[in-house]
């Protein structure tokens, strides 16, 4: 049972009472409400007058044209903005129920870091990185996969890269539109004469976290894009599933195949 509730105006009184035992960050609630009774905290700090909700197109240095998401953004609000690309929304829309996506965040889904996590694979395939501020620190930069491999502070934006030519598709499988996820995929390359190039593909469901997949991305880059049922073939040796009460290990590996290939075939400019 929550004992105490802390609503901050600032960023840096977040911090402080985040550094309190066992106090946990608030943004939509939607991961929080999932907690077994056991699990839930006695102190929460809600973050919803300090993280920035804007999503604008800026140029963001070496990055060049880039996406800015404000941490606060629910995922409804990312897919009825006219700044999205189609397949942010796509990997948005992929909570399928619209409730939810009223209430979850990006930073909340970043910062919740599930296996089969909406907007990770995608995020992490276009090179997006994050702003963040820790306890006493200046606002940081990293890349979207290193601060998931150590989570730290609190992220108040994402930039997204918006390079032109790039090809890109975020999908999802499970059993029902709102059931658990069973696997996510996305990925993005360009294709230059009918040729891969500069493939990155990143998969959710075969470890306890979404992640960046090069092992995968091998076997197409520089080639031409092969029949999905050459994919599906190609990639079964290499995803390794674990049984449980969304389906056999057999079955979400060949699931997880199937989707790649999907997603490898149905990319579609970005920009």
């Amino acid at each position: 049972m929550v004992k105490e509730y802390a609503r901050p105006a600032s960023i840096d009184e977040c911090l402080e009472l985040l550094a309190q035992p066992g106090a946990l960050a608030l943004a939509g609630g939607t991961w929080a409400m999932a907690f077994e009774g056991r699990d839930k905290p006695e102190r929460v700090v809600d973050l919803a007058k300090v993280l920035p909700r804007s999503i604008e197109r800026v140029n963001a240095g070496t990055q060049g044209l880039s996406l800015s998401i404000g941490a606060g953004m629910t995922f409804q609000e990312l897919i009825e903005s006219d700044m999205s690309p189609a397949v942010i929304k796509a990997a948005a829309a992929s909570m399928a129920n619209r409730n939810v996506r009223n209430r979850a965040t990006v930073g909340g889904n970043l910062g919740a870091n599930k296996s089969c996590a909406s907007l990770v694979p995608i995020l992490l395939t276009l090179g997006a990185s994050i702003e963040f501020k820790e306890r006493g620190k200046a606002i940081a930069t990293s890349t979207v996969g290193e601060w998931l491999v150590a989570p730290r502070g609190i992220v108040l934006r994402v930039l997204v890269p918006l390079g032109k030519g790039l090809k890109a598709a975020s999908l999802r499988s499970s059993r029902t539109a709102c059931d658990i996820a069973t696997s996510t995929a996305a990925c993005n390359y360009r294709l230059e004469g009918g040729i891969v190039k500069e493939l990155h593909v990143a998969i959710g469901g075969f470890g306890p976290h979404a992640a960046l997949r090069p092992d995968i991305s091998a076997l197409f880059e520089g080639k031409a894009l092969p029949a999905k049922t050459d994919i599906e073939k190609a990639l079964l040796p290499l995803l390794k599933a674990k049984a449980d009460i969304r389906g056999s290990a057999e079955y979400k590996e060949k699931r997880g195949a199937s989707l790649i290939a999907d997603a490898l075939h149905a990319a579609e400019d970005l920009l």
